[in-house]
């Protein structure tokens, strides 16, 4: 699989700006031979727009747009977004949809950060699919810095799992010591999506990077807007399984937890 990084920095608030942005960025993902573009956390809107939610939240049209861009450009699309469930309640979510335009996931990030608590209302499941491109898990952002979420993710049999983020200064190292960690400890491809750029008081660090099954650090960009393509080689997974195999090898914890 190849798989292309957008570590943009949207206008902020502006969704029809921010969709001009995103077919340019399917033109480079087509260009680059990329089959997978990855957008960050909230990435049609900016992340600091929690006092226009209520305007700004999809209902639903967001999505067919980027779906109509997704089968146009023959492309699958991971990006971020607020999301308004059918109870009125919002989501913080990230949405996989394949190259014919079909929506694979919606998940909703479990841990919330700081305001978001106001806000969101946290997910409950984990999200693992699967695709022609492999079997793909989801996270967003916080998700990062709680390795148990990782953990289940690999154990339900994600290969790569991928995580739109907003992440600000000074976290840059922080963020790429955590998604090595993340996975080394499970032996799988993990890809942190950040964005770059300033809203308000929010200065976001960017190095997007994607780490291999052993930790190491595959590819990462700067602190400025920009792309990355990696190659996902799926049978690296088993070269790592086959020196030790972290997940084979756990045993259960007193209580039945892992």
């Amino acid at each position: 699989m190849r798989l292309m990084l957008a570590q943009t920095d949207p206008v902020h608030a502006d969704v029809a700006a921010n969709l001009d942005a995103l077919d340019g960025l399917c033109q480079q993902a087509v260009a680059a031979g990329a089959q997978l573009l990855a957008l960050p956390e909230l990435a049609l809107t900016g992340y600091n727009v929690f006092e226009r939610l209520d305007e700004l939240a999809d209902e639903g049209e967001l999505i067919d747009q980027v779906a109509r861009l997704a089968h146009q450009y023959r492309l699958h699309l991971l990006f971020g977004l607020a999301q308004r469930q059918a109870d009125g309640r919002l989501t913080n979510s990230a949405v996989l949809i394949d190259d014919a335009g079909t929506t694979l996931a919606c998940y909703h990030k479990r841990q919330l950060w700081d305001r978001e608590h106001q806000y969101f209302i946290p997910g409950d499941e984990l999200c693992v699919v699967d695709t022609r491109l492999g079997r793909l898990g989801l996270m967003i952002c916080y998700d990062n810095e709680f390795p148990e979420i990782a953990r289940a993710l690999a154990q339900a049999g994600a290969e790569v799992i991928l995580s739109p983020t907003a992440n600000m200064v000074p976290n840059a190292e922080r963020q790429q010591l955590q998604i090595r960690a993340r996975a080394l400890d499970n032996q799988r491809f993990v890809a942190c999506i950040n964005r770059a750029g300033i809203e308000g008081e929010l200065h976001y660090c960017g190095n997007s990077l994607v780490a291999g099954p052993d930790g190491e650090v595959l590819g990462r960009l700067g602190n400025d807007a920009g792309v990355l393509v990696v190659d996902i080689e799926h049978s690296r997974i088993d070269e790592s399984r086959s020196h030790q195999d972290y997940l084979k090898d756990l045993r259960a914890l007193p209580g039945g937890n892992t």
